[in-house]
């Protein structure tokens, strides 16, 4: 039997690793969307603010990339700014026309525009560049889902308790005020963080994203964060320059 040294065996999981990734991922033939319009109201053009030293579209591009997934990676704006950055980083450009590019233009006829566009494309993994904290291990996982299920979509857990206003009156949301659960008494409710949401064409051209044929990748609720705000922005920075800090 060949004993292999430390370094040498280290090295060879590694290439294993990858190359089975590859080969998983790669089997399949959906393809990454991103959609970045460039007008933006609470950040000036926030899909190219920076942050540890990428734009948030040029940091989503290459998570998406280093996770061996997609053979096509798409970026789906109507801003020429957006356009450059986004082939900068090898992805491919989908022209948007202005009227779905709008504030009040729902994501669902975004996608749906740029699936007509492209009649062969079946299968789709939509990306939210403002979900700074994706990570190829949440997008490995959806793939896998995606074999048997739908749909999949990016997801976290929360123990905040609910209320609702019915008629004007505040009540609990599906809690006993007489036996208020304890956080290790229940499972928590299952949130979209919008990070990303694999999807298939049947389901949108039926004008839906998701069924109850969906499966979640639960991500960690420190990865959850979306930026909205600069307050937003300013928050992920220090995280990240704190999260290198560590490292080092």
């Amino acid at each position: 039997m060949i004993k292999l040294k430390p370094a040498t065996f280290l090295i060879l999981l590694v290439f294993l690793f990858e190359t089975g990734c590859t080969e998983n991922c790669l089997s399949n033939d959906i393809h990454a969307l991103i959609l970045a319009r460039g007008g933006s109201k609470g950040i000036k053009l926030k899909n190219l603010a920076e942050i540890g030293g990428s734009s948030l579209l040029a940091r989503t591009i290459m998570t998406i990339k280093n996770s061996t997934c997609f053979r096509h990676i798409w970026v789906s704006t109507d801003d020429k700014r957006i356009a450059i950055e986004a082939q900068k980083y090898g992805a491919i450009i989908h022209h948007r026309p202005e009227k779905f590019a709008r504030d009040d233009t729902p994501s669902l006829h975004a996608i749906s525009e740029f699936l007509d566009v492209h009649r062969s494309i079946h299968d789709f993994a939509l990306f939210q560049c403002t979900s700074v904290f994706l990570k190829t291990k949440y997008i490995q996982e959806a793939v896998r889902k995606f074999e048997s299920h739908d749909c999949v979509f990016a997801a976290k857990r929360s123990h905040y308790l609910r209320w609702k206003v019915v008629d004007g009156e505040l009540m609990p949301a599906e809690f006993d005020l007489s036996a208020r659960p304890r956080r290790q008494d229940w499972q928590g409710d299952i949130v979209e963080t919008g990070m990303f949401y694999f999807s298939r064409r049947k389901l949108v051209d039926s004008g839906l994203l998701q069924n109850n044929r969906c499966s979640v990748v639960e991500i960690d609720a420190k990865d959850s964060l979306e930026i909205d705000s600069s307050h937003d922005l300013t928050l992920a920075k220090y995280i990240l320059s704190s999260e290198t800090k560590t490292e080092l």
